[in-house]
């Protein structure tokens, strides 16, 4: 059996206590199914990881409840970065190139996503495959950002995201 199939069970067991403890436990039991698995890491409750194996979490990362992440092909996630609540990162994209064939038979495709340093997701926020978002970075509540940035310490607000602001320091 794979460790991603181990962890799942695990994920199954511990995913839903909301106290401290099941803070702590996750934190413990998650540790050894990650690509890296930092210093500090708070997973709140109802939290979803799918091929932990390929997530790297860095240190002093707080994750909010009932997010959402597919690591396949690479999840790089910083350090000291704040993920709101209900927050989805995928690393996956459904094909649909070929109108001679249905979309489903196409399968999928992967693109790794990397968050860097000090990043602020809102609450709800959607990161699709592909992205990057550079060290400093704030998105805002219900955004989406589908594609990759290169300007560090900016807001990105929207449906597509966009800079919408200049973080000043």
């Amino acid at each position: 059996m794979s460790k991603d199939k181990i962890f799942f069970f695990i994920q199954s067991i511990v995913k839903y206590n909301s106290f401290n403890f099941g803070i702590k436990l996750r934190s413990i039991l998650y540790r050894p199914f990650f690509k890296k698995f930092g210093k500090n890491i708070q997973i709140k409750d109802g939290v979803t990881f799918k091929y932990p194996s390929d997530i790297k979490i860095g240190d002093n990362t707080i994750i909010g409840e009932y997010c959402y992440f597919v690591g396949k092909s690479g999840l790089s996630i910083g350090k000291n970065v704040l993920i709101g609540s209900g927050t989805k990162i995928i690393t996956s994209e459904h094909r649909y190139e070929d109108v001679r064939q249905s979309i489903y038979s196409q399968g999928l495709t992967f693109k790794p996503v990397k968050i860097g340093n000090d990043v602020w997701f809102g609450f709800d926020v959607k990161v699709l495959a592909g992205v990057v978002i550079p060290n400093g970075c704030i998105v805002a509540i219900n955004s989406v950002v589908n594609k990759p940035f290169i300007e560090s310490d900016v807001v990105l607000a929207g449906t597509p995201a966009k800079i919408v602001k200049k973080r000043i320091g």
